[in-house]
């Protein structure tokens, strides 16, 4: 017979635990002065996503999936982790395919879209129909009704973005299903959709924050910038804005194009935000922690928190990105940092 013996310590901590207290004491360890994630820098290219996407248009009916979309999952995350493009950032790739209506739902996580391939699809936000064409970028903010549908030939791809991952950890994901379509009573003009006009005569209309922002007023933007003074970081970008506020476009979510002319190299940084960059159009490289990850049209690179990195673009045709980041609710947390290398 052995008997076992209990130390003053454990006996003590084993006091603690049956009475639900934790010592701060063992639970600093690994906590040190520089922000850090277990998540790193990956890229998804489209050619091998698509060809994934249009096998799942194959295999997997509309009616089952209710939403057909193949979420990009970090290689750095943990067995139990949710999946995410970054700590806080979903990405993934959503196909529509001719005939078909993902029926209409609604969620906590705010949403955006980045059409990257086909034509004849719409969307309805809170009943208004809005159409899709590529490089449109499209908002759904939290808890607004959301149905997608398509019309026209061929497969309907885009980027999703949500803030998914960053609402699962606050235990704020809930997600509301419909069986009915959203009415749509009249159609808003594309004027009012776009956020460009408003009333001047009679009771003023209500600024609204537009539903979609077209690529070739941003590409505008760009090429007006393009000889001016750049960003040592990002080379020439614009910041997708909510007119209403002056602000990001979503409370957690801010949205980018820019622009990587030819021959640029840029400087390279890291900040307390994560970044899923998007290529649009063009091709070129970027340095994160150090490894060169080489990017064309279609491809979707995820840049977790703290990590060094630059954009080159080597070869002689311009480069455009678009990006959205977590930096609002960082900045909102008091969180927010930049460092530029040495």
């Amino acid at each position: 017979m052995t008997t076992e013996t209990v130390t003053a310590d454990e006996a003590f901590y084993a006091e603690l635990a049956e009475n639900n207290y934790s010592p701060l004491w063992k639970l600093m360890g690994g906590i040190g002065p520089e922000a850090k994630t277990n998540l790193v820098p990956h890229i998804w290219r489209y050619e091998q996503a698509r060809e994934l996407m249009v096998k799942a248009g194959q295999v997997v009916p509309l009616e089952d999936a209710l939403r057909r979309v193949l979420g990009f999952r970090n290689p750095g995350s943990r067995p139990d982790q949710r999946t995410g493009a970054t700590d806080s950032l979903w990405a993934a790739l959503q196909l529509v395919m001719p005939g078909e209506v993902a029926p209409p739902h609604r969620h906590t996580p705010s949403a955006l879209r980045f059409i990257v391939e086909g034509e004849g699809a719409y969307t309805v936000v809170n009943g208004q129909r809005v159409p899709m064409e590529v490089g449109d970028f499209l908002l759904t903010p939290s808890l607004h009704w959301h149905e997608h549908g398509h019309e026209g030939d061929g497969p309907m791809i885009w980027l999703d973005g949500l803030d998914s991952p960053l609402i699962s950890r606050l235990n704020q994901y809930i997600i509301d299903e419909s069986g009915d379509e959203q009415p749509v009573e009249k159609a808003m003009p594309a004027a009012y959709v776009e956020g460009m006009l408003a009333k001047t005569y009679g009771t003023p209309h209500q600024l609204q924050q537009p539903l979609v922002y077209k690529l070739a007023d941003a590409l505008e933007a760009l090429e007006y910038l393009r000889d001016g003074e750049a960003d040592p970081y990002d080379d020439i970008i614009v910041e997708y804005k909510n007119p209403t506020t002056g602000g990001p476009v979503m409370t957690t979510i801010s949205a980018y194009l820019q622009l990587i002319r030819p021959g640029v190299d840029t400087r390279s940084h890291r900040h307390t935000h994560s970044t899923v960059y998007h290529v649009v159009s063009g091709s070129g490289y970027s340095i994160v922690d150090g490894r060169k990850i080489e990017w064309t049209k279609g491809d979707t690179l995820a840049v977790p928190l703290w990590y060094e990195h630059s954009h080159h673009n080597p070869s002689g045709e311009d480069a455009v990105l678009f990006s959205y980041t977590d930096r609002p609710a960082i900045t909102a947390l008091g969180l927010w940092r930049e460092q530029g290398a040495n």
